[in-house]
């Protein structure tokens, strides 16, 4: 049996293998958010049945052997589950205010917030989004009745749409940019 050439860092330090069969689970759910959301920044579909993974438990996902793959999945799935975790942000802003959850399957915003918050990105580029998830899920944590408007009933601070616009424009269009790309190159 093969040993993982890569691993997630889970908050204490420790580092946990990840095979192939798992990272293809994770980029097949990549895959069919990017496909489904490509035109929908801030109106995601993302059903909770549906995209089952702890996604926030991969963006730290490293390797102990780099080959041309091990960056490119590396970069993959870092960057997509920024995408993901904005989509989960999305997914629960959208319900109404007194429906809105503070867990995204079985497990509590607070520790997908705290994934966030213990996440380096591996890029200059991605800190914003690190930011804007940052203050997204703290948002979510905090709202209350307040948080709307009285008369339509819809949210008073639409904080989080210029960095769910940069996350669709810059990683998931950004993507297929990419794909295009190389596909024209082979």
């Amino acid at each position: 049996m093969e040993a993982s050439r890569f691993y997630r860092v889970e908050l204490n330090g420790e580092q946990v293998a990840v095979g192939d069969v798992e990272l293809a689970a994770l980029r097949k759910d990549i895959l069919l958010y990017f496909d489904t959301n490509l035109d929908e920044p801030v109106c995601t579909y993302m059903p909770a049945d549906q995209f089952t993974l702890p996604y926030w438990r991969y963006l730290s996902l490293g390797f102990s052997q780099e080959w041309a793959e091990s960056v490119h999945y590396q970069r993959l799935v870092e960057e997509s589950c920024v995408a993901l975790l904005n989509g989960i942000a999305l997914e629960l802003l959208d319900e109404p205010l007194g429906l809105i959850r503070k867990h995204w399957r079985q497990e509590s915003l607070e520790t997908l917030l705290q994934y966030v918050e213990h996440y380096r990105p591996s890029s200059a580029k991605l800190a914003p989004a690190r930011g804007h998830l940052v203050r997204t899920l703290t948002f979510i944590l905090n709202l209350t009745e307040s948080d709307l408007d009285p008369q339509d009933r819809c949210l008073r601070n639409r904080d989080h749409l210029p960095g769910a616009n940069w996350i669709a424009e810059e990683i998931v269009r950004a993507y297929y940019s990419w794909r295009l790309t190389i596909n024209k190159g082979a």
